[in-house]
């Protein structure tokens, strides 16, 4: 993939949020070199904070490897170039990057601006801090397993901290989220503007709950919380597009800071495309259940209507049918195929609208250029209503827990295509619009679907796949999903030689390589709340 350009922190909070550079007052100081923690602006402190907790989430820019990418890459949301353990899955020396940005950056700021804020009495920045710093946590257990927790972020005072058990972990999380909430809603407690919820703090608590509840929903397998659950049902989660929790990008481009959805910038440009969509998911848009999804358009971008052939078609030999090809012009490849690259970048099929800011399928038939379609205005999806209806179905339908799972089913469904088919305004060509009868009618196959369903099991298969669907943008729940469910149950196979699928990532090379308390494990190894047979995949 292409190296996209790195983002300047001060550059993209000057260009998004107007935040003047002159936030120390050196003559304040006694030695204008020596800056220490309490000269530090809580504000940028906290935006470096979230920049970097999106960066190693969503979207490493030093080397691409974000916990997203290599996610979506396991559970066919982005194409696996080989084995998953390869220089273009997994290596571990790529996984560097987002190691550090989630201890060195973000949570080692947390550190240094806890007390900052303590001090100054901001109990807003400390409730914040806090929320990040347990999804940051929660994600670190989700995807490494063991990971260092009481004894990390010391410094010289312990350079080699050992990791700790994830339930354990976890346990210390949901404190936290409980102390930042009480910070949040503290009388008189000022709250920061941040780049989320811009200091919301009936947002932010929300947004609270519905972490614990998905940390709850993960440990279904391993203990009974539906009493939590109910709890936090009525408390309030996440309900509505509006509360939803995502990192807005903008359309600013530039030397100083680029703000763009990152797949956007760098696939809209004149080198085109930069991966391959996947056959599988693709394919469950366009003709899975016998027709068009009313989101393929607006998640897929086709930039020629042509078929692939000669050069353009290194995979022609393969087996496995529709390899390169799903027609209709859609350009894609199969799970784990490594054959050549052909310099088809201005002509396989690509990211569209939505989440990513791109270009709204019209049948124009243009390769991707800069500024096309929303100029890379995107998200990324952490939390969203949609999401937290599809887990209260499974919740209610696998642990009795509040509500129908069938109306619960049926409400993520058209949350999720009303987020999608109004995403951007403007964008989108009248005459290829998604209309309410193609929603009523998709959302009447899939209760037909449910209906059908011979068991729990089976009715589970049909709520997972929607929600599969509708987490386009965000691989990484996809894939904590697979683990704790083993569902949707018809990915498709890898094309070749796939090796072990990955209950959890290997460790950063750099970690490994520097300290002495950890080992490299197997990506066999499962994390706490994974109780599934050992094969998956």
């Amino acid at each position: 993939m292409k190296k996209y350009n790195k983002i300047s922190i001060i550059g993209i909070l000057v260009l998004m949020l107007g935040i003047s550079c002159e936030t120390v007052d050196l003559n304040q100081l006694n030695d204008p070199s020596e800056l220490t923690p309490s000269s530090a602006d809580p504000e940028l402190l906290l935006n470096n904070v979230q920049l970097r907790f999106v960066n190693a989430i969503a979207y490493n820019e030093d080397n691409e490897d974000g916990i997203n990418v290599r996610a979506s890459e396991f559970v066919r949301m982005q194409h696996l170039f080989g084995a998953y353990v390869g220089p273009f899955s997994l290596s571990s020396g790529n996984l560097d990057d987002l190691w550090t940005d989630l201890y060195r950056e973000s949570l080692q700021d947390i550190n240094v601006l806890i007390p900052l804020a303590e001090e100054r009495e901001l109990e807003g920045f400390i409730g914040v801090a806090k929320l990040i710093q347990a999804y940051i946590f929660v994600t670190l257990v989700d995807v490494f397993g063991d990971v260092p927790f009481t004894e990390a972020l010391q410094g010289n005072d312990n350079a080699n901290p050992n990791v700790e058990d994830g339930q354990s972990i976890y346990n210390a999380m949901l404190t936290v989220i409980d102390e930042g909430v009480a910070s949040i809603n503290a009388p008189g407690s000022v709250m920061p503007n941040d780049l989320f919820y811009g200091g919301n703090k009936a947002q932010w608590t929300r947004m609270a709950n519905t972490l614990k509840f998905k940390m709850y929903l993960q440990m279904r397998l391993v203990g009974d919380f539906s009493g939590e659950i109910n709890s936090l049902i009525n408390s309030g989660l996440i309900t509505s597009a509006a509360d939803d929790f995502e990192f807005k990008y903008s359309t600013t481009a530039s030397t100083t800071g680029e703000s763009r959805h990152p797949y956007y910038a760098l696939i809209y440009d004149a080198d085109g495309a930069d991966d391959y969509l996947v056959s599988y998911y693709v394919n469950l848009l366009k003709a899975d259940k016998g027709f068009e999804d009313p989101r393929l358009r607006y998640y897929f971008y086709r930039q020629v209507n042509a078929t692939p052939s000669g050069d353009d078609l290194p995979c022609e030999d393969n087996t496995v049918v529709n390899f390169c090809h799903l027609g209709d012009f859609y350009w894609t490849r199969d799970h784990g195929d490594d054959d050549g690259v052909p310099p088809d970048g201005l002509k396989r099929s690509t990211y569209g609208l939505y989440p990513i800011g791109g270009a709204f399928d019209a049948d124009t038939f243009t390769s991707v250029a800069v500024n096309a379609g929303g100029g890379g205005a995107g998200i990324f999806p952490f939390l969203l209503s949609s999401y937290v209806k599809f887990m209260q179905a499974e919740s209610a339908l696998m642990s009795g827990t509040t509500g129908n799972p069938r109306t619960l089913l049926e409400e993520g469904v058209r949350e999720s295509m009303d987020k999608v088919l109004n995403f951007i305004p403007g964008q989108v060509a009248p005459a290829f619009a998604a209309t309410s009868t193609d929603v009523d009618d998709y959302v009447t196959f899939v209760l037909g679907q449910y209906d059908a369903a011979a068991d729990d099991t089976a009715r589970l298969d049909v709520i997972m796949k929607e929600y599969y669907i509708a987490l386009w943008g965000n691989g990484l729940e996809a894939y904590n999903n697979y683990r704790r469910t083993g569902l949707p149950s018809d990915l498709s196979d890898h094309v070749g030689t796939s090796g072990a699928f990955p209950r959890t990532f290997l460790y950063p090379a750099t970690v490994v390589n520097t300290n002495s308390n950890i080992s490299q494990k197997e990506i066999s190894v499962k994390t706490f709340w994974d109780t599934n047979p050992a094969v998956l995949d």
